[in-house]
């Protein structure tokens, strides 16, 4: 399986099955004496591609113009040689050469992530994947810069995974406890839905990565306007569609979004006033209505958790508090933990930012979460369940809001927020 673009990277596997390695390559810039290779090469890009490899693989090693492929131990000078200045001919031999190399130190299923631009990888990939190993190229398409910002990001973030595993943790007792989860298609009015609350949705087919239960790939709430009258289970029904599952996208966000992806994947369905306008006459309506039937049904085979969050409509309300903070800490800017499977629909969006993020939502994608979310997180899992009473105000942080609108950034990841 080849995973080309920003997508999720397989963390530090502590088994005997799989191992994780990582490939960096060279740069210019170099140390004026012979010195251990992983010491050699100076310059900020490859600094932090060594750490993210050291952090997150279980081995690694270099991609070496001039000597293939080499360990971050071995003992080699400084050199000025590079793929860029190499004929096709040339970087087609290198590659089977470091191929030859490489190949002894894997095993199939083995997980193999490359920092490293197009020219050292472009006839490395496929070998690999031929081979039966996993590969992932996280940063393919970024500019210098970009990848910084990137890698960063990563870094930034050592305990994301153990919060994702956290979060999913007090999805799993929710569910228990609320007697699981509920079918889209089978939602009534009359089923004891709280007033307000944050939902999430979970699709077929799409399991997380490594536990292989089922991932969110929706999170949302409603009416976080000020005297905002819109209550929890008017947006699930907006999102599902009407009992005659026509539906009107032009009131769902997420229908809108599924359309466009069913619409991509068959053209055949394709409406041109798809999304044009806020309102639409009864011609346009009628035109419109076999794509609304069908991201009626396929919102229909999901199932749905909620949490009762029962807040005033706010900006700062607990339900925008938690809505963006998980948003953030599933998709990130780095990607998200857990890849959709090659069957996602989502993957046939014309949005970039849901075809990489894995999820149905478009805002706060970057959202730079708070861990402390979790605790917030947890008190609602207790209040849904009945095991604590309903607060009388706010438990969020106090001031988070006014923090996030007062915020400066402090420094070029800022540029991400664009």
């Amino acid at each position: 399986m080849i995973m080309l673009g920003r997508r999720p990277i397989a963390r530090k596997h502590k088994g005997e099955q799989m191992a994780h390695i990582g490939l960096i390559s060279c740069v210019g810039k170099k140390h004026p004496n012979a010195i251990e290779a992983k010491n050699l090469y100076d310059s900020a890009l490859f600094a932090k591609s060594r750490e993210f490899v050291e952090r997150h693989c279980d081995s690694w090693y270099i991609l070496s113009a001039k000597y293939g492929l080499v360990e971050p131990t071995d003992i080699i000078g400084p050199y000025e040689e590079t793929l860029n200045t190499k004929s096709r001919r040339e970087r087609i031999e290198w590659a089977e050469r470091v191929w030859a190399m490489l190949r002894h130190r894997l095993r199939p299923d083995d997980h193999i992530t490359i920092l490293a631009g197009e020219l050292y990888r472009e006839s490395l990939v496929s070998r690999i994947a031929e081979y039966g190993c996993h590969v992932d190229v996280p940063m393919q398409g970024l500019g210098i810069g970009r990848q910084l910002q990137w890698l960063s990001r990563d870094l930034e973030q050592p305990n994301r995974d153990r919060d994702v595993a956290r979060l999913y943790q007090a999805l799993r007792r929710l569910e228990s406890i609320m007697g699981g989860k509920r079918l889209m298609s089978e939602c009534t009015g009359q089923q004891g839905w709280p007033k307000s609350g944050v939902y999430f949705f979970f699709e077929p087919g799409e399991l997380r990565m490594n536990t292989m239960e089922p991932r969110v790939v929706r999170v949302g709430t409603h009416g976080v306007s000020s005297g905002s009258k819109a209550t929890l289970w008017n947006r699930l029904r907006t999102h599902r569609g009407t009992g005659d599952a026509v539906g009107n996208h032009r009131s769902s966000i997420f229908r809108l979004h599924v359309g466009k992806a069913i619409a991509a994947r068959n053209p055949d369905m394709m409406v041109t006033s798809w999304g044009v306008g806020q309102t639409a006459d009864a011609r346009l309506r009628k035109a419109e209505e076999s794509l609304e039937r069908m991201v009626s049904v396929y919102i229909g085979t999901m199932n749905v958790l909620w949490l009762a969050i029962e807040d005033e409509a706010s900006p700062s309300s607990d339900r925008a508090y938690i809505e963006r903070n998980l948003i953030g800490m599933l998709a990130s800017k780095t990607g998200p933990v857990d890849s959709p499977s090659p069957e996602w629909l989502g993957l046939y969006s014309p949005n970039e930012r849901i075809r990489l993020s894995g999820l149905w939502n478009l805002d706060f994608l970057d959202y730079t979460y708070s861990p402390d979310c979790l605790d917030i997180l947890d008190e609602y899992v207790l209040i849904t369940t009945g095991k604590r009473p309903r607060p009388i105000g706010p438990i969020a942080p106090h001031d988070w809001y006014t923090n996030e609108r007062r915020r400066v950034p402090r420094n070029q990841l800022s540029l991400f927020e664009a």
